[in-house]
């Protein structure tokens, strides 16, 4: 077995990386879901070799980079609602079973593609193997749960399409609202079992407000995990959320912090002070900040509508500040 590092170790220096979402708490129901989700993601590896097979399950286990197990890296608005919402009596066993693995599954690969493609995760036979396994299942589970829900919707067809096309050759896009439309359609496979649980709950309007609020609480995550990670993607020459928010003189600020820390080989002080005079004003990080607490309030205000108030409560939960 090859040593493995994770990618989502921490090393800012920046001091972003300390900002965050707040602390939910973890009832019975959502901690029991949380195993069976990654329960689900291990046995998508069963067809793999034993001793592969073994190597697969470590690396998803070591993910984290800490005891966090791999569904943990995943803020709980995005697969919690397979527990706060009535799905008893509603959905069959089986179907549930399936949505809970296609949304596990949904959420490995949305992460597993983006590290294989930007290099975090160096690519091999058996990473490359995992992702073939977990799409398979993917579409096949997603497939099961849209013949009941949908018939003949096409869901799953749309949304792995919009999935692909939005990952696939990524351009850039000329401004913030645009970046924010792209990572919508990013998160498609993450929005596709949302859309087919509110249906079979009660009717398409459910299922558009369903996936409503993970859009919503996805688009927070983005601008605040921007926020976090400003100090690498200024070195990678990323144009995140934060990129985006600043003006013409802050951009040129982050081009001359990048340039003179590259040469440096470590964050460059004296350009980094200039750049965070400009990450500080109020249309750059503040403005990012005041989206993310909006759009957690828009979600559990759409979620206290459908009367799911645990849902609404969780979400409420990860508001990182007050305003």
């Amino acid at each position: 077995m090859t040593e493995f590092t994770s990618p989502l170790q921490d090393t800012s220096l920046s001091g972003y990386a300390a900002l965050g979402f707040g602390e939910p708490e973890r009832g019975p129901a959502v901690l029991a879901l949380r195993d069976n989700l990654e329960l689900r993601l291990h046995a998508t590896m069963a067809p793999l070799p034993a001793a592969l097979r073994s190597e697969a399950i470590s690396l998803i286990d070591a993910y984290g980079g800490g005891p966090r197990r791999f569904i943990g890296l995943f803020y709980q608005p995005v697969w919690s609602y397979l527990a706060w919402l009535p799905l008893d009596g509603a959905i069959a066993p089986d179907l549930l079973g399936a949505a809970r693995t296609a949304q596990a599954l949904g959420l490995f690969l949305h992460l597993w593609d983006d590290h294989l493609c930007d290099g975090q995760l160096k690519v091999d036979q058996l990473r490359l193997q995992m992702r073939t396994l977990a799409w398979m299942d993917y579409v096949a589970a997603a497939g099961r749960l849209c013949a009941a829900c949908a018939p003949g919707s096409g869901a799953v067809e749309s949304a792995t399409g919009t999935y692909l096309s939005a990952i696939h050759a990524e351009t850039g896009v000329p401004d913030l609202a645009a970046f924010r439309a792209r990572f919508t359609r990013q998160v498609a496979i993450w929005t596709l079992v949302p859309r087919l649980i509110g249906t079979a709950l009660g009717g398409p309007g459910t299922g558009d407000i369903l996936v409503a609020i993970v859009e919503a609480f996805s688009d927070a995550w983005r601008l605040m995990d921007d926020v976090q990670d400003v100090e690498g993607d200024l070195l990678a020459g990323v144009h995140s959320a934060v990129w985006h928010a600043l003006d013409a003189d802050g951009r040129a600020a982050w081009d001359d912090c990048r340039a003179r820390s590259l040469a440096a080989g470590v964050l460059d002080p004296a350009s980094w002070a200039t750049l965070h005079a400009f990450l500080q004003a109020p249309a750059c990080v503040p403005h990012l900040l005041v989206q993310v607490y909006d759009s957690i309030e828009r979600a559990a205000a759409l979620a206290d509508g459908q009367g799911w108030t645990g849902y609404a409560a969780e979400l409420r939960q990860h508001q990182p500040f007050a305003v």
